[in-house]
Order: structure tokens, then sequence, then C-alpha cells
């Protein structure tokens, strides 16, 4: 199974959302996260089976608000704007009302584009199997990868860094792992052209999926 990473771009963050981000970020509440936020899981569950997208093959994003919260992370000095949300089927079984995924894209125009997405497997192979996927990644003729593991605060964050030497730009993608409810976070930006490829790290990738992890709590 490949993890399903493919999305892209993203309510304009209001300046009192970006200062309780800020307070998040490098802080206490970071060092505190234990795991996905409980909100998280309960929102994306109760609106999943009536979504547009269950029982189905493709995901259903609209412009409603984001079930992850509203404020994703400033990245590279930038607050991104969430553009679109909503759900999509993971795994074998469309209807399967305990495996899904729930994706809020965003971006900051000219600059890059991303994701924050929660994914809840049906199991614990599952779950499993897709981190193995992405830590088992490998470079190709068209894609630099590199996988590595950051910890922070109470959390190991697993990251891709990926380059497209054909297509020079780069993305990086932050994953964690909640095994008590089979379920994985992901930060994902993307289109970032060499010098802000460069200036963003493992590190920071992982510390902005924590942070967005303690503003969910």
């Amino acid at each position: 199974m490949r993890l399903p990473l493919s999305f892209a771009l993203a309510v304009l963050l209001s300046a009192s959302l970006s200062l309780s981000l800020s307070g998040c970020s490098g802080g206490t509440e970071t060092d505190d996260v234990t795991g996905i936020p409980a909100s998280w899981l309960e929102k994306t569950a109760d609106g999943w089976t009536a979504s547009d997208a269950f029982g189905g093959d493709m995901p259903v994003l609209t412009r409603e608000r984001c079930q992850l919260g509203d404020v994703v992370p400033d990245v590279l000095g930038e607050k991104p704007e969430i553009t679109d949300s909503g759900w999509g089927s993971y795994g074998d079984d469309p209807e399967a009302a305990d495996s899904y995924r729930y994706v809020c894209d965003f971006w900051s125009e000219g600059r890059f584009a991303g994701s924050l997405q929660l994914i809840h497997a049906a199991d614990p192979a599952t779950a499993e199997q897709t981190l193995e996927d992405f830590v088992s990644q490998i470079d190709t003729t068209d894609q630099d990868n590199t996988v590595t593991t950051v910890r922070v605060g109470q959390l190991d964050v697993h990251v891709l860094a990926r380059w497209y030497p054909t297509n020079p730009q780069g993305e990086y993608q932050a994953l964690y792992l909640d095994t008590e409810n089979n379920a994985l976070a992901v930060f994902e930006v993307n289109s970032l052209k060499d010098d802000d490829y460069a200036e963003y790290s493992d590190t920071r990738v992982a510390e902005d999926l924590v942070t967005a992890l303690a503003v969910g709590t």
C-alpha cells in the first residue's frame, strides 16, 4: 500500500490565531503532546460516513471548515491559507467506517503548497504498513528521497526530504504514527524552490507537525 499524500493548496489566518500558534511553537505545549488530538479523531470519524467521499475511490474536498482546526503553523515565515478540506477512503474497502483519511490543503501563493492530513487505519497492521511504506522510500530516476527520524518533545516523527532533479523543486513530509489509535498525522510542504528547500529542514517540518498537534489538543 502506498501512502496517499498527493494533495496541494489551502481560510486566511487571523492575527489572534497567529499569536496563539506562535506561543505553541517551541514551547511547553509541544513538549506535552503525546499523540494525535482526540478532537481530530472524533470530528473526522463523525463526518466520514456522512461525507460525499464515503463509498467512493476518490477524495472529495470542499471549501468547508477544516476539521483539524483553522490554524496551520507558519512555514518559512509565511502564514499558509487553508483552501479546502475533506475525506477520502483508505485501504481496500471504501465503505469501511473505521478506515479513512481527512486532509486540509493549504498554500502560500508563489512560495509553497501542502497539506495537513489525518489517516485512520482499520487495524494496527495497516497503520504499521503505512509507516513501513513511508520509511522505505528510496531514490528513483525522478526523485532523490531521504528519510530520517526526528525527536520532537515526546514524539518520534519520521521525515521524508524529496528533491525532483528533473523538475527542480523539493518537498518535505513529516509523519507521526499514533499506535494507540491506529492513526497517522502527516504534514507536507511541497513546490519548494531550491533556496526555500535548503532553508526548510527535517527538523522544522517535524516541529511544524507537532505544533499542529499541539494546537489541536
